[in-house]
């Protein structure tokens, strides 16, 4: 099933989304330097997500859903309402558990990629991950079958990359969900900078190819398949999805389809200007000229108080974990 055609948002509405994704990368790009400068661990960057993980956050109705994220939706994290300097705190804490437990934490990231990003914020119904990839579709499905007997108004929203499908507790998951029509959406942030273009760019009228064609998706899925550039794309589809997950019409699967530069870390500095069409920040830009609403004067305001309220926030949490 490809993405619903999208509805009109509103200008501020787009801007809003802007900034969000904006803020996201830069506070990517600042964990980054924190990990070149060898003050923390691994940093799995979330680096192209930015649509996908903002335009879907924003569509959760916080304190009421549950959201189970994976290592690399820091801007999940962010949208739902962790701040910076929460962000920072959770890199330095897990970088000070790893140090004193004993580990070389250079090499964590190389055995457990989400070794340092176990994501948690419980006031705001923040699952904390687990180590090992796809167990949180698991959790999802118990927590939105829990939700289903308690009559409670509440989606359960899980996400994961594309290395979590080929393992048995995706498919367990979400076919649990399917088998119960729990209220509960999949997301999956399917990387595909590694595939032909060919294979994935939208299509007309039909968005991009599933790269799940060989998984035998369960009866009573909804599987729509979208591409992550356009947030308003995003944001649209995952509005629709999660009004129906609400109404009680059973679980949806969300494929997103994006392009991660680089390795995907912020181990690289992948800080260098990009102006390529599948960037969702350019692509945001692009959608905000298109509505009359994209000025240079405001965008530059919006990056220089952007970056300063995001050193801000880092400059705070090192000062407050030197005493560790």
């Amino acid at each position: 099933m490809s993405s619903r055609k999208d509805s009109t948002i509103s200008a501020s509405l787009l801007r809003d989304l802007y900034a969000r994704m904006l803020f996201t990368r830069v506070v990517d790009e600042y964990a980054g330097q924190l990990y070149r400068q060898g003050m923390i661990g691994y940093v799995a960057s979330c680096r192209g997500h930015e649509a996908a993980q903002v335009g879907s956050a924003m569509c959760i109705e916080v304190g009421t859903d549950f959201t189970l994220p994976y290592y690399r939706d820091l801007g999940v994290v962010l949208t739902i309402g962790m701040s910076a300097y929460e962000v920072f705190r959770t890199y330095l804490q897990a970088c000070a558990r790893q140090m004193h437990g004993g580990d070389d934490v250079s090499h964590v990231g190389s055995r457990y990629p989400g070794a340092m990003l176990h994501w948690g914020y419980h006031k705001h119904n923040i699952i904390t991950g687990p180590a090992p990839v796809a167990v949180q579709i698991l959790h999802a499905a118990g927590i939105a079958f829990a939700c289903k007997l308690r009559k409670a108004n509440a989606v359960t929203v899980a996400y994961c990359g594309d290395g979590a499908t080929a393992e048995p507790d995706f498919l367990e998951g979400i076919t649990f969900a399917a088998e119960h029509q729990l209220p509960a959406i999949f997301i999956c942030e399917q990387d595909c900078s590694r595939i032909d273009s060919t294979d994935w760019a939208p299509q007309a009228n039909s968005g991009p190819t599933s790269c799940l064609q060989n998984l035998p998706l369960p009866a009573g899925l909804k599987h729509i398949t979208l591409g992550g550039s356009n947030i308003a794309t995003v944001y649209t589809t995952m509005q629709a999805a999660i009004q129906d997950a609400r109404a009680g019409h059973g679980p949806i699967l969300l494929e997103i389809c994006l392009t991660r530069p680089s390795t995907g870390t912020s181990a690289d500095d992948s800080s260098s200007s990009e102006t390529n069409e599948t960037d969702p920040l350019t692509c945001g830009q692009h959608l905000l000229e298109n509505v009359g609403a994209w000025d240079e004067a405001w965008a530059a305001q919006l990056h220089d108080r952007t970056v300063h309220e995001v050193e801000q926030a880092m400059q705070d949490a090192l000062r407050d974990c030197a005493h560790w």
